[in-house]
């Protein structure tokens, strides 16, 4: 394993395992040191990118940005469902994504023709980077004074332990993320392996196809917000896995490269139905603010329960055939949202939860 691998594995296992004890501490400090903490995290990780002159900083850089994906990314999930009262959960979290994935987007084609077109060094890209990072930052530290997240047990009944222990209600959705995330990461490393190797696109077919799967999430996200909230969090849910079928058919029996374009906008899909449902689910049925320690909780789970799925899918690949790992996510896939359309409860589980009068 190269070590950009090397430091790609370390970055996910520290996203995995931080998560919990992250989300339990960010439910009883608040949200913003953590998002504060997740953003100089960042901020050094860019650092170390623009000045990686060897492979130790490099790595740093790979590290410390995988790290900041679960303190950050679950304190700002976290801050929007605190500040949504109205009833809007699955707007505001649909909306959180697609401005995100809208800038994630664009960002590279900016980056990859001010690349090209002018020979900006990759380094220089990476100090702009850092620059707009510390200046969000310092907007953040000025202008971001959230109200404190209302705790739903007093002090005289909770105990540490039973603060740090998870919700029995959490039991069912935990199963159904161990099967979603052992299923989908069986695929995610090869999927665009297949489409170039097995499918012989060409660059830019696989390029356009990696456009489209970065484009979906950014085009619902923008639109299906207000749907979420109407038709519930586990048709969403449900869909998402369903997907698997769009995804994963086209790859098996297209007879040329231009059908992954298709698997590409449903695999877009399957992101971005099920980050906004899942996040305004937790919300929903365990509560602001428990909402860190229950997404570390998933978090944990899914990690442990796939972390065998990219070797597997790997040896599968090279033992049976390149079609098996895919074969066998959309059957377990489909089976999930089987689950979750007839076995998760959609009712809010508490009148907390409702929105509050003025």
């Amino acid at each position: 394993m190269s070590f950009v691998g090397q430091a790609q594995t370390v970055s996910g296992m520290g996203a995995t395992f931080l998560r919990l004890p992250v989300g339990v501490l960010m439910d009883r400090l608040g949200r913003r040191p953590f998002i504060i903490l997740g953003g100089l995290i960042t901020l050094v990780g860019y650092l170390a990118y623009s000045l990686a002159t060897f492979a130790v900083l490099l790595g740093a850089g790979i590290v410390l940005v995988g790290i900041d994906f679960a303190i950050r990314g679950t304190a700002s999930s976290a801050a929007l469902g605190d500040a949504e009262k109205s009833g809007r959960l699955g707007r505001v979290f649909s909306l959180d994504l697609g401005a995100t994935e809208s800038a994630a987007t664009i960002a590279p084609l900016i980056g990859g023709y001010a690349g090209t077109a002018f020979s900006v060094p990759l380094r220089l890209m990476f100090a702009a980077s850092a620059a707009m990072v510390a200046i969000a930052l310092v907007v953040l530290i000025i202008g971001y004074r959230p109200r404190p997240v209302k705790e739903s047990l007093s002090s005289e009944t909770e105990s540490p332990r039973q603060f740090a222990l998870p919700d029995r209600r959490i039991i069912p959705l935990l199963i159904i993320v161990a099967l979603d995330a052992a299923a989908w990461r069986l695929v995610f490393p090869f999927w665009t392996l297949y489409i170039y190797d097995v499918m012989k696109a060409t660059q830019e077919q696989l390029g356009i196809t990696l456009a489209i799967a970065a484009g979906i999430p950014a085009l619902t996200g923008l639109t299906l917000g207000s749907k979420l909230d109407k038709v519930g969090r586990r048709p969403f849910l449900a869909v998402s896995e369903w997907s698997s079928i769009g995804a994963m058919l086209p790859l098996l029996f297209g007879p040329t490269p231009e059908f992954a374009y298709v698997s590409a906008v449903f695999s877009g899909l399957v992101y971005s139905l099920w980050v906004p449902a899942i996040n305004a689910y937790v919300v929903d049925h365990f509560g602001r603010e428990r909402f860190g320690q229950t997404i570390g909780t998933m978090s944990l789970v899914g990690g442990l329960a796939s972390a065998a799925s990219p070797a597997l899918g790997g040896w599968l690949w090279d033992n049976v055939s390149p079609q098996a790992p895919f074969t066998i996510t959309l059957f377990l896939a489909t089976a999930v949202g089987t689950v979750i359309w007839f076995k998760l409860p959609e009712h809010v589980a508490s009148d907390s939860l409702r929105p509050e009068k003025e």
